[in-house]
């Protein structure tokens, strides 16, 4: 697994360039900096989270870059890095093993997902290697030998991170895995919300997914005192985040109600929930499964 990576003590700048997006100096708000896979329809973020004198990494993302390498380019500080993971799918942990130790939720399914790591056929079955954009996969990246190892270097999420001038809450928010976990910046109301909620398909529907637990880790988050949301994918941030907690909830109570569902899902055996709203030119919607509903 890996060995392209493996053998490359460092990538170039352009590759680096090529493959990730961040937010550059004149863009950071809030000392956050996001990370972004923009050329696989994951469209995945990852964020670093900088404090006074420690920083936090919230996922790894998918292990095509290196993402430790957009860190030295961009930390420029010797302070501590702290690295955790919101889930174990194979899109927020890829870059794991780039790190000395990962904190991870208090969750054996999620430990367990973790220390696995991901096949190529397990990733295929979610069109991994037909999702690149943009002329396709990059040259440093070896399609046919990729895929992610398990990673035993886990270590258990305290109750809250200090990185001095700002404190950071993890919050178990269930639903979309068993463990899944936001992160709540208390100090300034910011919330990393992983994949519980971003503009897009929140999917619901796989045998580690639980739409009643959503729904509530849902209901968790909108008692928040919250200034900006930082999701896991498709955008950096969103500031319209009332309006994307309560839209989301609705749909999930429309599932739960087993309400006449909008369309089949595009998995085998699910089935969308659509909000009627267009958000910034992305549909929110939800999948679960036809037995949820029946």
């Amino acid at each position: 697994m890996r060995k392209e990576f493996e053998n490359k003590t460092e990538y170039s700048k352009t590759e680096i360039e090529k493959w990730f997006d961040y937010s550059k100096d004149t863009e950071i708000e809030n000392d956050v900096v996001w990370i972004n896979e923009p050329h696989h329809f994951e469209d995945v973020y990852a964020f670093l989270v900088q404090g006074s004198s420690k920083d936090l990494l919230i996922d790894t993302g998918m292990g095509i870059g290196k993402i430790s390498n957009v860190l030295k380019q961009n930390r420029k500080s010797n302070k501590e890095l702290i690295v955790a993971n919101t889930h174990w799918h194979f899109d927020h942990i890829g870059g794991n093993s780039e790190f000395e130790k990962v904190l991870v939720p208090n969750n054996s399914n999620e430990i367990r997902g973790i220390e696995k790591g991901w096949s190529k056929m397990e990733m295929s079955k979610y069109f991994f290697f037909d999702g690149f954009w943009h002329g396709g996969a990059p040259s440093f990246f070896n399609t046919e030998s990729f895929g992610i190892t398990g990673y035993t270097n886990t270590v258990k999420m305290p109750e809250e991170i200090n990185l001095d001038n700002r404190i950071i809450i993890p919050i178990e928010t269930p639903g979309h895995t068993p463990g899944s976990l936001s992160f709540f910046d208390s100090t300034n109301g910011l919330l990393f919300t992983g994949d519980l909620l971003y503009e897009g398909p929140l999917y619901a529907f796989e045998q580690e997914s639980n739409p009643d637990d959503y729904l509530e880790s849902l209901k968790i988050i909108s008692k928040l005192q919250i200034e900006t949301i930082y999701p896991g994918h498709n955008h950096s941030t969103t500031k319209d985040f009332p309006n994307l907690i309560n839209e989301a909830i609705s749909l999930f109570e429309r599932a739960k109600n087993k309400e006449v569902w909008d369309s089949d899902g595009e998995f085998s055996g699910t089935v969308e929930y659509q909000h009627p709203e267009i958000n910034n030119g992305r549909r929110l919607k939800i999948i679960v499964s036809k037995d949820y509903v029946k």
